[in-house]
């Protein structure tokens, strides 16, 4: 069954860009598109999608606002983020308000449908070059011990960054010229000192536990 998607800008020609490249994907189907803030948080209460595709800027209320709106109308539906803006601290409060993506407007044409496909699976999205700033700011915050004490190795710092670019372990272990179960091993020890479970835990812990500061960007 397609996955239902709802699209929310207000420029018509971005909202054309987006039913271009889905144009012929059989898994989502467009249901609805919105120009304003109000009128996408009502369309999504309504029709309830599986993907929301929200820009941050919208009239009438604010991406952000329109997320909160979602979580308690929709609660399911997954939100990914299509923006112009490239400041990370856009990037780190759509995440702190639990969005499942960040994607850039100018690199929709070749990451939208990753994009989707991962989000779908419930992980979280972000361009490589946002997700390469973060991880490096969770794991060398002015060089200083890891939270709780907590070192991790350079060996440990180079498998989380290419695991959160978005790398598989057969090309991790390929760029690292280690064997594929030495990085699922890697990864596995990096998660259980952390406490944590997946990647993309890894992300939100450091936004959650102030590892990265907005004040910085």
């Amino acid at each position: 069954m397609a996955r239902t998607i709802i699209i929310a800008d207000d420029h018509d020609i971005i909202r054309e860009g987006i039913k271009n490249i889905l144009r012929g994907e059989d898994a989502y189907k467009i249901i609805a598109e919105s120009s304003s803030g109000r009128d996408a948080a009502d369309k999504v209460k309504k029709m309830k999608p599986d993907i929301l595709l929200l820009d941050i800027s919208m009239p009438e209320m604010s991406g952000l606002e329109i997320i909160k709106l979602i979580h308690l109308s929709s609660p399911k539906t997954k939100i990914l983020i299509i923006s112009v803006h490239k400041s990370n601290a856009y990037v780190m409060k759509a995440l702190e308000s639990g969005v499942m993506g960040y994607l850039q407007k100018d690199n929709a044409g070749e990451e939208l449908i990753p994009a989707l496909e991962k989000i779908a699976r419930g992980q979280i999205y972000l361009s490589s070059s946002v997700s390469s700033l973060l991880v490096d700011k969770a794991v060398n915050r002015d060089k200083k011990p890891a939270e709780n004490g907590i070192e991790l190795s350079s060996r440990e710092k180079d498998v989380i960054r290419l695991a959160a670019e978005g790398k598989t372990a057969k090309e991790i272990s390929s760029l690292l010229c280690i064997s594929q179960r030495t990085v699922e091993n890697y990864k596995n020890n990096i998660l259980k000192k952390l406490g944590l479970h997946r990647t993309s835990d890894l992300i939100k812990y450091a936004i959650k536990h102030n590892i990265v500061d907005l004040e910085n960007f």
